[in-house]
């Protein structure tokens, strides 16, 4: 019964979105359009060998690619289908392919899950199995590729409050590769034993395998402040909270804002009225003038791991309210103690951080005063998390062994 339902709307859940297109909805139609695009590349695939990953969005994109090339060592000939679930991962991904990319592979948004789309994928593709990063489980996918012998696999899970839900359909797959030993128990209660696996995050490798390119404005403008503070993807609480603060030729901040619309970088200017200047504007400053400038507004994105690379301390966003906190791993990779709001939410990572006093999360200004007046200290805790992080590598190897 649990599979009628959850199939039944699943197929609500299509007509509803192509029904939201034919009146005209601009988001709907633009879904319909690049999943018609995905499915072309799909069905014009020549390769003698596929292996399926399937991701819903960016965040698990950046779990998925160290499992990906780990298969690709594994088995050099086979070629990658990347499917997203999320129109926003398509557009970037397009833009910028993963790395490790060759002719041959192909990408597609995910389709609706009807069972006339998935037998004819499954008639056209050769597959080796399909892998899903941490979530994202659709019944016709599954029933389908059941039937077709497709062996399917899901890795980086971490169930949300240690809570599986839809068991039946996790039931279905044949690996299920865990980010930890509560993660394992939730699912051996469902009677999962000898199927899930303690693998950890291979997010992890990605962090610290990632290459990086500070500038050297950005190095020579750090070198000059005894501390540097990164604040990652902030909210108005977070950017409200360092305002507040004394900012100077030796404490400087480099503001990371999550928003960087128009109309919020205008606030932001307004909330600082004069005291900070907009990384597009210091940029094009001589030397001399950008070090006359103790706080830059990042005002662009895709600068926030690079920047990492130059901080004493990492503030973290997300931590106040319930926009959910910010990458922990990209600072810690970098070996910074961070702090953040108060708010940790289901974050494994971050849980374990502040258990090892890596992550302070109690008081945002009191604790990164603490961590900018304790530098040894601070020093010492940001490169345990950078060990701890060390520690788990591997995951990705381990997880596409078993494949």
């Amino acid at each position: 019964m649990a599979w009628v339902a959850l199939r039944m709307g699943s197929s609500l859940w299509v007509w509803l979105l192509r029904f939201l297109a034919l009146l005209g909805h601009s988001r709907a139609k633009s879904r319909v359009a690049i999943r018609k695009e995905g499915h072309h590349n799909v069905m014009t695939c020549q390769s003698e060998a596929v292996m399926w990953f399937h991701v819903s969005s960016l965040g698990e994109f950046e779990q998925a690619l160290p499992v990906m090339q780990a298969y690709r060592e594994r088995h050099p000939r086979t070629a990658w289908l990347l499917t997203v679930y999320s129109p926003s991962a398509w557009h970037p991904l397009q833009e910028k392919l993963p790395e490790g990319w060759r002719e041959g592979d192909v990408m597609a948004v995910l389709p609706d899950d009807q069972r006339r789309t998935w037998a004819q994928w499954l008639a056209h593709l050769p597959l080796e199995g399909l892998a899903l990063a941490k979530y994202d489980l659709w019944p016709h996918l599954l029933t389908a590729c059941k039937r077709a012998g497709v062996p399917i696999h899901a890795f980086a899970v971490s169930p949300s409050g240690g809570r599986v839900t839809t068991p039946s359909l996790w039931r279905a797959l044949a690996t299920v590769s865990v980010q930890d030993q509560e993660a394992a128990a939730a699912f051996n209660g469902l009677g999962m034993e000898g199927t899930v696996h303690v693998d950890g995050d291979p997010r992890v490798e990605r962090v610290l395998s990632r290459a990086t390119q500070l500038s050297s404005a950005w190095r020579t403008w750090a070198e000059a402040a005894e501390a540097v503070v990164v604040a990652g993807s902030t909210w108005q609480e977070e950017e409200r909270l360092l305002r507040s603060m004394e900012w100077h030729a030796q404490r400087r901040l480099v503001l990371v804002p999550h928003d960087v619309s128009p109309a919020h970088l205008e606030a932001l200017d307004v909330q600082w009225d004069g005291m900070a200047v907009r990384w597009s504007q210091w940029s094009q400053m001589s030397s001399e003038e950008q070090l006359c400038w103790h706080v830059v507004v990042v005002d662009a994105t895709g600068l926030l791991f690079d920047l990492y690379r130059m901080a004493d301390v990492a503030a973290i966003g997300g931590g106040h309210g319930a926009n959910g906190l910010h990458n922990v791993l990209e600072p810690a990779s970098a070996g910074l103690p961070i702090v953040t709001g108060p708010r940790l939410g289901d974050f494994r990572e971050a849980v374990a951080l502040k258990s090892m006093g890596v992550l302070r999360s109690g008081s945002f200004v009191h604790d990164l005063e603490t961590a900018l007046s304790q530098p040894q200290e601070s020093k010492a805790s940001g490169e345990k998390g950078r060990r701890w992080l060390e520690d788990q590598e591997g995951a990705s190897a381990g997880i596409v062994a078993r494949w």
